[in-house]
């Protein structure tokens, strides 16, 4: 019962502590842009792991560009940290989000007057902005609602190289005699391999009018809605490879709906995203839960392109908690996999050192120790390596054995 009670109050120290670091609103940043001649407004949030990560290795985070910036943003930063790291989530994977703020009386200019100017200032100028002052990896989101998530289909449809997946909320596909639909059958012929797209439609019908007929409305609401099923049908009769899916929000509006439409978009790119956590308790072979991570990981790499690697907090929280249940052999193969994936950072050498003094070998404490020391001359570090060499000595002037495990 006593073991029971600690591992929960080291889960909730843990979990307590993930919040208390990531109490963040993101910061302001800004790039001039000569495409568009005018200094365009951001706001940024670069995810921070748990623990002091300035010597961490450098971690890389996916890129979620969000259009009209301002509105989502806090929306999707809270969305990704209570999905990401809060309680051990691994629904979503930690994420960098660029708001892109609109400049007085440009926005429509910009996502469906003259796209081509955004789009080349996405390409020409803020990928290369944020790809060299921020930790990203190479895997793009971009959001859009309304006018925005028509900008966001027809970047994909045109432009399908500049992002990897796209979000399009209630996209305003009707806008100028619906050009972007009466292009779109040729645009679909292409091979989309890769590529995601999640689009989703409000209700704006009138109350009166259901999807059978609202083709015969001609009020705005009932164009829109027309259009977007519109669209629907076209990406049907594809065969493009393109992976896409579409969801109607009966009890949503025009604007209640990008909370839910973000929330379910992001939840269909990373549909495999999770690990399942509660293989941290369960008593199975050492092995299994190691092969598990390797092969879990294995599979994002493959679907995102990159080599994606399980959080560092993440196998560490593994290791600290099977370390405190005594399953000993998944706690080291946790902190082995922590230097396999992270061979540079300081903390997973310390964690290691924990294992072998908890252990009681000694020898191989003190040389994680050092190695960990190496990396960074933390003083708690260097008081455990002291400690330990003061224990290993005592242990040899008493004939007794280094190690016992």
């Amino acid at each position: 019962m006593k073991m029971k009670l600690l591992i929960i109050l080291l889960i909730f120290i843990q979990s307590f502590t993930a919040r208390a670091q990531l109490i963040s609103f993101g910061q302001q940043d800004s790039v001039y842009s000569n495409v568009l001649n005018e200094k365009r407004p951001l706001w940024i949030y670069s995810p921070t792991p748990i623990d002091d990560t300035a010597y961490f290795q450098r971690a890389e985070y996916p890129v979620l560009y969000v259009l009209d910036g301002d509105s989502p943003f806090a929306t999707l930063q809270t969305m990704i940290q209570a999905l990401a790291v809060n309680e051990g989530n691994t629904v979503f994977p930690q994420m960098i989000i660029v708001g892109i703020q609109n400049t007085p009386g440009n926005r429509t200019r910009n996502m469906a007057e003259k796209p081509g100017d955004l789009t080349a200032f996405f390409e020409k100028e803020l990928f290369p902005y944020i790809e060299k002052k921020y930790p990203t990896a190479p895997y793009r989101i971009l959001v859009g609602h309304s006018l925005g998530g028509l900008y966001t289909t027809n970047t994909l449809l045109h432009h399908k190289e500049l992002f990897n997946a796209y979000i399009a909320s209630d996209p305003s596909f009707w806008f100028n005699n619906a050009a972007l639909l009466k292009e779109t059958p040729s645009l679909l012929a292409q091979d989309f391999s890769e590529k995601n797209l999640f689009i989703a439609m409000a209700h704006t019908m009138n109350p009166a009018v259901d999807t059978s007929m609202v083709h015969s409305d001609t009020s705005l609401g009932g164009r829109h809605t027309a259009a977007i099923l519109d669209m629907t049908y076209l990406l049907r009769k594809a065969g493009n490879h393109l992976r896409w899916d579409y969801k109607y929000y009966p009890d949503d509006d025009h604007h209640s709906v990008p909370f839910i439409a973000m929330y379910d978009g992001l939840r269909f790119i990373f549909p495999h995203h999770r690990f399942p956590a509660y293989l941290y308790f369960d008593d199975s072979a050492a092995d299994s839960l190691k092969n598990l991570v390797i092969s879990h990981y294995k599979l994002l790499s493959k679907e995102m392109g990159y080599n994606v690697r399980p959080p560092e907090w993440f196998l560490n929280q593994m290791g600290y908690v099977n370390l405190q249940a005594k399953r000993y052999a998944k706690s080291a193969n946790c902190f082995q996999l922590n230097i396999d994936y992270y061979p540079n950072s300081y903390n997973v050498y310390d964690s290691m050192g924990d294992y072998y003094k908890e252990v009681n070998d000694l020898p191989n404490a003190i040389l994680s120790f050092k190695k960990a020391l190496s990396l960074r001359g933390k003083a708690e570090i260097r008081t455990k390596l002291e400690e330990t060499i003061l224990a290993a000595n005592k242990g040899q002037e008493t004939g007794m054995p280094g190690s016992s495990h």
